[in-house]
């Protein structure tokens, strides 16, 4: 018994031995190829970066071609240590893993697929701001499976890439145009002819805003209140400063405009504004100069 052991053993030993300089030759061959790819995905990157001028698109084909050195790589390990005759004959025979793995995979192959559509159809590159499936932010990367945006509050989002195909998508920066709105609520003795030129003429001295298409101020509501709606345009790729900051002087400009006019706006709180020549009092709901 124990002599038969010791052949078992000896017998394991000597396969061990001789499998070790495929095993050892293998994994160089993985390790170069792991290396090789990392530094042709880096060429393909910088190469398509200067044609194409595309991050988003240089950086997702640059990973595929580093997967599929990688790859490549491991099928050879394999066939070196003679493993790979064996793996595609279990893959091949076992119809029901092969099923049952499909399943498994399908959100990854559907995302994988995905990507890769959108990495060709470009309907957004890195530092766009998009709106899909209820996620609004910057895109700061893309890979196989996610497309990754920070969100104005800082929060990082990894958005699925089918969701993306699968659902509308609004790139507010594709051409730079955005439109931007906000409201004013007269008192109803109001002169809205005046204010609609005061808010107009605040809008056209502010750089960012653009002349054409034309600021636009409407009346929506003239009943108990006067309520005046603003209207105007940012071309997102030329303004230095954020556009919450426009939007802000806009509505900040146009209010203070109005009342150094005498013209009384209703629900404005806790805000006190001076000028030289026109002493301004707020009270609660409403503001109004002093005579």
């Amino acid at each position: 018994m124990e002599a038969e052991i010791i052949r078992m053993v000896n017998r394991l030993w000597i396969e061990v031995l001789n499998l070790l300089p495929g095993l050892l030759f293998s994994i160089v061959i993985l390790f170069i190829f792991y290396i090789f790819g990392k530094n042709f995905a880096r060429l393909v990157n910088k190469r398509l970066y200067a044609r194409t001028n595309d991050m988003l698109l240089s950086n997702f084909l640059a990973k595929i071609s580093k997967w599929i050195l990688i790859i490549l790589g491991f099928i050879i390990s394999m066939q070196i240590l003679g493993w790979a005759t064996l793996a595609s004959g279990i893959i091949t025979g076992a119809g029901v893993s092969a099923i049952i793995i499909g399943i498994a995979f399908k959100n990854i192959g559907e995302n994988f697929l995905s990507g890769f559509l959108l990495a060709f159809n470009r309907p957004f590159k890195i530092g766009d701001l998009i709106d899909t499936s209820g996620y609004s932010g910057t895109i700061t990367s893309m890979d196989f499976r996610t497309t990754n945006i920070k969100t104005a509050d800082g929060q990082d989002v990894f958005i699925p890439n089918s969701m993306i195909i699968n659902n509308p998508l609004i790139n507010y920066t594709k051409d730079g145009m955005r439109r931007f709105e906000f409201s004013i609520q007269l008192n109803n003795s109001g002169d809205i002819e005046r204010a609609k030129v005061v808010i107009i003429n605040v809008l056209n001295n502010i750089d960012e805003i653009l002349k054409i298409p034309l600021p636009l101020v409407i009346l929506d509501q003239a009943s108990i209140n006067i309520i005046l709606k603003i209207y105007f345009w940012i071309d997102a790729l030329k303004t230095e400063r954020t556009i919450l900051e426009v939007k802000s002087d806009a509505l900040e400009n146009s209010s203070i405009e109005l009342i150094r006019s005498g013209i009384v706006l209703n629900n404005v709180t806790g805000i006190r504004i001076t000028n030289d020549s026109i002493p301004i009092k707020l009270s609660s709901n409403k503001i109004k100069i002093k005579k």
